[in-house]
């Protein structure tokens, strides 16, 4: 197990973990407030790709959370700086809704219509809670002809304040189906975006925890990347890999962090 001696960063996840849907975890404003007066680093790292990190920034604030840009790390973004490292401003079908858009537009990226799919070479499939069956044709039409495909992220499900929803793991399964083409996941609990978290803080992978709410995604990314694991869950976890510390809010955070 990970120790925490010589932490000096924390990476917050944020849907069921800083909040549920537009409404904010009691005690998470204090809790990260009292992290930065402890010295931590802090990242938000959310495989949700539908804000764009200005509009997380923009979320956050609104519920006395402060946060800056350079802060929050969404799939969406490492989805659209992963393209542009390793193939370039690329054209993209997007089945995703803004938030990724404008991290593409951001990074010289072209996002083409989806009558156009012909045109793309890459397509990226996300939480899009305006899919149907034209986008799912789209999608398949140019994976088929050659379009890489990559996926934000496989969530099964999305926390709300009235129950949890599909997650974007149902739209790529869908195109999976389709195609029979499996893409490439960035986000949790993938390593590349765990990777550019790391560098974004400038630590070593035991120099940072991951704080999180699920196993198949946050715990999993921790573990792989050879990060403290921390699971915030109100009753005992199920499935491997198994956190380094089951925590039952965020509120008990700093204290565990202080025997650093």
């Amino acid at each position: 197990m990970v120790g925490v001696s010589n932490l000096k960063a924390v990476i917050l996840d944020l849907d069921g973990c800083v909040y549920v849907g537009e409404r904010p975890v009691e005690g998470a404003a204090s809790t990260i407030s009292e992290l930065r007066q402890m010295g931590y680093r802090i990242l938000f790292l959310t495989n949700n790709s539908t804000l764009s990190t200005a509009g997380y920034v923009d979320k956050l604030n609104k519920m006395g959370i402060w946060a800056e840009e350079k802060e929050i790390l969404t799939s969406g973004m490492a989805t659209a700086k992963y393209i542009y490292d390793v193939y370039g401003p690329s054209k993209i079908l997007a089945v995703t809704e803004e938030g990724f858009i404008e991290e593409a537009n951001s990074m010289g990226h072209v996002v083409v219509p989806f009558e156009r799919f012909h045109e793309a070479s890459v397509v990226v499939v996300g939480l899009d809670r305006g899919f149907n069956y034209q986008k799912l044709r789209a999608a398949a039409r140019a994976i088929m002809s050659g379009a890489k495909f990559i996926a934000t992220n496989e969530d099964r499900t999305l926390p709300t304040e009235t129950g949890p929803d599909p997650g974007a793991g149902s739209v790529v399964a869908a195109v999976k189906v389709a195609t029979s083409v499996e893409p490439l996941i960035i986000g949790k609990p993938s390593k590349i975006i765990v990777n550019m978290a790391l560098e974004i803080l400038n630590v070593k992978n035991d120099e940072a925890a991951l704080v999180g709410d699920k196993v198949e995604t946050d715990v999993r990314a921790a573990v792989s990347a050879g990060m403290l694991s921390i699971l915030v869950s109100g009753t005992e976890p199920v499935g491997h890999p198994r956190p380094d510390f089951v925590l039952k809010n965020i509120t008990l955070l700093p204290k565990l962090l202080s025997r650093r």
